[in-house]
């Protein structure tokens, strides 16, 4: 190897060793930890057979800095009849694009349907925008209820 060569190949290698040095200890993506509120931006769909379109919901908890929620308060409203969130706290998460909440539970007319529902938001920290489309979540309550329903719903989550 010439004299030149030498030392470029030797600077080369260092500063190669440096990028992965720097890479390996870049942090995770973490999560601005704190109260949270989410709004429903457009119209919440429950549909059990016959829809109900909702236009007004807030949701509100705390987020952790790994992205994982609690929601602690849920309301419901403009929906034709009365739909009332059930067995709060919620949890969830925010992770890598996909927001999940388990537990979602809600009554109307009636009839309670509950379970896990998973959508998509876009962003790396709060405000990000999470939507949920046709989840399916089964009847926990209820007579003469159908067997499932669908939630259809984008929440506005920003810092409290």
């Amino acid at each position: 190897m010439s004299r030149i060569s030498k030392p470029a190949a030797i600077a080369s290698a260092s500063a190669a060793a440096a990028l992965a040095v720097a890479l390996t200890a870049t942090p995770a993506l973490a999560w601005t930890a704190g109260p949270f509120t989410a709004d429903l931006n457009g119209t919440m769909v429950i549909d059990a057979g016959i829809p109900a379109s909702c236009t007004s919901s807030t949701l509100s908890g705390t987020v952790d800095a790994a992205g994982n929620l609690t929601i602690t308060s849920a309301s419901v409203g403009g929906c034709g009849v009365t739909v009332t969130p059930k067995n709060l706290p919620w949890s969830g998460k925010l992770d890598n694009g996909t927001a999940s909440i388990d537990g979602f539970s809600m009554s109307a007319i009636g009839c309670t349907y509950g379970g896990d529902i998973t959508g998509s938001f876009t962003g790396t920290d709060l405000p990000v925008s999470a939507t949920f489309t046709e989840q399916t979540v089964a009847k926990t309550s209820g007579w003469l209820c159908p067997g499932s329903a669908t939630v259809t719903a984008t929440y506005d989550f920003t810092a409290a």
